[in-house]
């Protein structure tokens, strides 16, 4: 189930236990009592469905939990908050159904229960709604099929997974096509299955497409100069690039020259990229 639906079920859990609080608690507080008969009904079968939608999204939750190896703090908190609301629902069923000597309680455990789910839902449903609307989309391929990707929640994924190996300026000094950016997430992935769960990745890769991400087909100074400050020091300085000066065809040459040293050092892609900046920039 995605996420948005998750949260539009889990706004539909508060709304349906505001209608069982606040018959019930209008009932007790009302000395006429011809309609009291609607009241308990009303309160009754919303608590049914209450009962059963939090069943239902506790166990989707579970699910989700099962491909994290580490909770971060807020979901850890969203987590706690709700599997605390299980023995306050079942404290209250108890007492309406075998131990009516603390029936006078009831509206009180009631009232918790309600600022239980309350503090739940906002803080991540309506946290997850508000990115939603405010964030840019990105659409990728998945199985097959385009997926329109939350730039901001790939953002907080990548801040918070892939500072557990290396900085993030070793992710933000690349600049990739999607199709490397693919198999660089691919390969962290790989490191650790545990690591980051399929939406994650997809997230993850849409964040980096949008704004380390390169067009294959269009040529671009400021991409070919980030390759040149990216690859060329593993060899030598930085300055001895930006201090010389020859052709066109010097420059070519001398980028085949660096390849055949290493020729995993610059794809076809990064070739062009880099003839092209040397070319408008450096070239006499």
């Amino acid at each position: 189930m995605t996420p948005m639906m998750n949260s539009v079920l889990s706004f539909v859990l508060l709304g349906i236990g505001i209608v069982a609080s606040t018959h019930i608690l209008t009932l007790l507080n009302r000395h006429d009592t011809s309609h009291g008969r609607y009241f308990r009904w009303v309160h009754r079968i919303s608590g049914y469905l209450f009962f059963s939608l939090y069943l239902f999204l506790s166990v989707v939750m579970f699910q989700k939990l099962e491909g994290l190896s580490v909770l971060p703090p807020k979901a850890a908190i969203h987590a706690y908050i709700g599997i605390a609301i299980l023995p306050l629902i079942i404290i209250k069923i108890g007492i309406a159904r075998f131990y009516k000597k603390f029936y006078k309680s009831l509206p009180v455990y009631g009232v918790i229960l309600m600022i239980a789910v309350f503090l739940q839902i906002p803080l991540h449903a309506g946290l997850y709604l508000i990115s939603t609307i405010r964030s840019q989309y990105i659409a990728l391929s998945d199985k097959g099929r385009l997926v329109r990707v939350n730039i901001r929640i790939g953002r907080e994924i990548v801040r918070q997974k892939c500072v557990i190996c290396h900085s993030l300026e070793r992710v933000y000094a690349h600049v990739k096509s999607e199709a490397d950016w693919r198999d660089y997430v691919a390969r962290m992935r790989a490191k650790d299955p545990a690591f980051m769960n399929d939406r994650e990745a997809l997230n993850a890769l849409g964040y980096l497409v949008k704004n380390l991400g390169i067009d294959e087909t269009k040529m671009d100074i400021q991409v070919g100069m980030r390759i040149i400050l990216e690859k060329c020091h593993t060899c030598h300085t930085i300055e001895r690039v930006f201090t010389a000066r020859k052709t066109p065809a010097e420059w070519v040459k001398t980028v085949e020259l660096m390849r055949s040293f290493d020729p995993l050092l610059l794809n076809d892609f990064e070739v062009r990229q880099v003839n092209y900046y040397l070319r408008e920039v450096l070239a006499r």
